[in-house]
């Protein structure tokens, strides 16, 4: 039955949405599929009222062929079902009838903005004979007339598949000359001209240059497919040295800790809300999992699960005995001071590491300011001051006058509970 229904009604891919009458007559349809599922159910509703449907625009075309909106929209109707046979001759009726552009204007779902009739219509035309890559001379014509024009870089992806696929090296390095210099920092487009010249293996040289620019790209942001694709370049070159530079361990090592903040980003987020908790707890695990051994990692997931009480498991992952392991580490134990001063739990765990931070580093206000907040969180304002004197005793001129202010501040008598 549903091959039946496929070559009935050619249909050409999925998503495909058939609205037929009673006889079983082609009303109209809708190809493919966007969210939210509002949307695409208001499609649904318009066409089962009969509103700019596939049989609604055919009449209204036989009764008036000059008619440019209608002509437009019954073109791309066919367009969707890709019969060029039927699409090709009422574009062209569009761009005879409205040269200028001025009946109209249209924006599909992948635009960034709306192109007139005539515009997209033309586009339209140029499309059809590179598919199946047959011939890039109407899409070429249309970019020299509209390159400014909202449908240029779709244009240019057109273009992109027939020269990445069918076109000389030559005729490649040309066509993404030009591309890039319309689109620089298009990272997939540079991307996709350096793998066109490591298979043709013919512009090495020009190679070098596009990779470098790709490299320039995606440095804040690496790329797996972008990487790849230059350490294939350089491997072809015989420079497996520079493959593994741009597509090996620091590249893992960068990506598995994107990947991992990433991770706890979103967990972070949800877990402060008080919603998605357990979506939270899991992506939070998951995190660990990939770089168990980073401390930041381990405070941030220690944080998730604070925020869900789960203080048992942030003790496990970020708790004392996670502190030994760095108890030779001053930096490292004033970052679990400052955590579980803030959290307000484990603190004498955190003073244990904070004594330990100052037998190795006596002489760090920083330390010393660390354990007047701790002391204040645990109730013990005497110790607090001591250990705010010491911090303005051993602060640097410029951190002084802070320390002073603190130490000031604490020295003023808690309001008596009433």
């Amino acid at each position: 039955m549903g091959a039946q229904a496929f070559q009935r009604f050619a249909i050409r891919g999925t998503p495909t949405t058939m609205v037929l009458d009673g006889a079983g007559t082609e009303v109209d349809w809708i190809v493919g599929y966007s969210a939210p599922p509002e949307k695409f159910q208001a499609k649904v509703e318009k066409a089962l009222a009969g509103v700019e449907t596939f049989q609604s625009l055919l009449a209204a075309n036989a009764a008036n062929p000059k008619d440019v909106a209608v002509a437009f929209k019954l073109g791309r109707k066919y367009a969707e079902r890709a019969k060029e046979d039927k699409a090709v001759p009422l574009y062209k009726d569009v761009v005879a009838l409205d040269p200028a552009g001025a009946s109209g204007t249209f924006k599909a779902d992948y635009m960034k903005a709306p192109a007139t009739y005539t515009e997209y219509a033309e586009y339209e035309i140029a499309r059809f004979p590179l598919q199946n890559r047959r011939d890039p001379a109407l899409m070429k014509a249309f970019l020299k007339k509209y390159r400014a024009g909202p449908m240029a870089r779709m244009a240019y992806s057109s273009l992109d598949i027939f020269h990445y696929g069918n076109a000389s090296a030559e005729e490649a390095d040309v066509f993404y000359a030009e591309y890039t210099s319309r689109f620089p920092n298009e990272t997939w487009v540079f991307q996709k001209w350096l793998t066109k010249i490591t298979q043709d293996k013919k512009s090495l040289k020009r190679g070098v240059v596009v990779a470098e620019r790709l490299q320039e790209l995606t440095e804040a942001n690496p790329d797996p497919y972008a990487q790849a694709a230059m350490a294939e370049f350089y491997l072809a070159r015989g420079d497996k040295a520079k493959a593994e530079e741009v597509f090996g361990q620091p590249f893992i090592d960068g990506h598995l800790s994107n990947v991992a903040f990433g991770l706890l980003e979103y967990a972070d987020f949800w877990a402060q809300r008080g919603e998605h908790g357990e979506s939270a707890e899991s992506v939070a695990e998951a995190a660990l999992k990939i770089l168990p051994e980073n401390m930041y990692i381990r405070q941030r997931a220690a944080g998730v699960f604070m925020s869900l009480d789960r203080e048992a498991r942030a003790l496990e992952v970020f708790g004392p005995a996670y502190a030994k392991t760095y108890w030779d580490e001053p930096g490292e134990l004033r970052t679990y001071i400052y955590f579980w001063t803030q959290q307000g739990k484990n603190l004498d765990g955190a003073l244990a590491a904070g004594l330990r931070a100052l037998e190795l580093r006596p002489r760090a206000y920083y330390h010393w300011t660390a354990l007047a907040d701790l002391y204040l969180k645990m109730g013990n304002q005497a110790e607090a001051i001591k250990a705010a004197e010491k911090a303005v005793e051993f602060a640097s001129p410029a951190a002084k006058p802070a320390m002073q202010k603190k130490l000031e501040k604490l020295k003023v008598p808690a309001p008596e509970k009433k």
